[in-house]
């Protein structure tokens, strides 16, 4: 493991206006990494925009008030921009091993910009959530930044490496333990699917996916129900009247009761038509269930391994879902394939992470002198 540094973790989420919404996401896994790195004993600093306070602490519990976590409070200026400007003031003083710069939003750039021409630090270690706009890249040519993606698909949006190797690609779910298979007895009961995320958005594609399951042939459809997690703000009784009584939908779920959820149902269900990893899909794989994806290429990456169907239209949709509805033992098949593939490759380790791409001479030298000694 590596040694104990002074990390600057510069998250463009900490530093929007969070004010009544919602943590998911990537929040949850900013999260999950902060307390890892508190545990690991490095000396950790965060910007944080004066709205996520309160929320803050209250997903960090008694790590918040660490002895090696120090938040610099920015005042509320509604855009990363100003706020990472604000953030780049506040420690023009300071001086850090490295920056995790979690995402490659555009936004950030002038505040990092100041922070290198200061020597707040001298390289970053980028966690890459999406491909950059081209303005971004021709910053990013500048910069002493390594890339690390959560995708092959978005890997591949940025130039190769000095040496011509492709940009590193290492993400997964950082709380495995808590996705495991239902028990394998279970009651007689529908097929449940259902879809996982914040669904008030037109871009999860509830719409169509409750149309491929209206079309559902009758014999079909009596067996099965479509379970919706989850809303914000609950849809409408009219709205829930027109859905009928088999689409079922959830208000707000937290991240630690999506576990328990994803194990009472059967197939997982991805219409987003802008996913770039999805968490989401890596969850309900470590459960055990099969995935009915949009065809797209980080959904591809993952159902490649007969972990699921990729679908491109409603009709092709509605044909998976009557396929795996019928057959038990093929989603038991790829349940089963899934979570293999999700254990062996969809698993985050904070300190892997660290050794691997944030202080790998490090991490080489400590391996060394360890071979040495013994």
């Amino acid at each position: 493991m590596s040694r104990t540094r002074a990390i600057l973790y510069l998250a463009p989420t900490f530093l929007a206006n969070r004010a009544g919404k919602q943590i998911r996401g990537v929040q949850v896994m900013d999260f999950q990494i902060l307390s890892d790195l508190v545990s690991l004993g490095h000396q950790l600093c965060v910007p944080l925009e004066r709205t996520w306070k309160s929320k803050f602490d209250e997903q960090l519990g008694a790590q918040s008030r660490a002895p090696n976590l120090e938040v610099v409070l920015v005042p509320a200026l509604r855009k990363p921009l100003l706020t990472t400007v604000a953030a780049a003031v506040a420690l023009r003083n300071r001086t850090f091993d490295v920056a995790i710069v979690g995402n490659v939003a555009r936004g950030i750039v002038p505040g990092v910009n100041m922070m290198l021409k200061r020597g707040v630090f001298a390289r970053l270690v980028i966690q890459a959530n999406a491909a950059p706009k081209a303005s971004f890249l021709k910053t990013l040519s500048r910069w002493p930044a390594r890339v690390v993606a959560v995708s092959r698909h978005v890997a591949d949006a940025f130039p190769l490496k000095t040496g011509g190797q492709p940009v590193d690609v290492y993400y997964g779910i950082s709380n495995p333990d808590a996705f495991f298979p239902a028990p394998e007895a279970r009651q007689q009961r529908p097929v449940r699917f259902c879809m996982l995320g914040k669904l008030d958005t037109a871009l999860k594609g509830v719409e169509g996916v409750i149309r491929a399951f209206s079309a559902l042939p009758q014999d079909c459809a009596a067996r099965c129900e479509l379970h919706l997690a989850s809303y914000p703000r609950m849809p409408d009784e009219r709205t829930r009247s027109a859905w009928g009584s088999r689409v079922i939908p959830y208000p707000w779920m937290t991240a630690a009761e999506i576990p328990g959820f994803l194990r009472a149902m059967d197939v997982l269900i991805i219409a987003s038509a802008s996913e770039t990893y999805s968490q989401a899909c890596v969850q309900a794989m470590l459960t055990g269930m099969p995935v009915i994806g949009r065809d797209l290429p980080a959904i591809r990456e993952k159902l490649g391994t007969e972990a699921g169907i990729c679908f491109k239209s409603q009709s092709e949709l509605t044909d998976a879902m009557r396929m795996l509805a019928c057959d038990p033992l093929r989603r038991a098949a790829m349940g089963s394939k899934g979570r293999t593939h999700a254990l062996e490759h969809c698993v985050w380790k904070t300190s892997e992470f660290l050794d691997r791409f944030v202080f790998p001479s490090q991490a080489g030298s400590e391996t060394a002198a360890s071979s040495r000694d013994a």
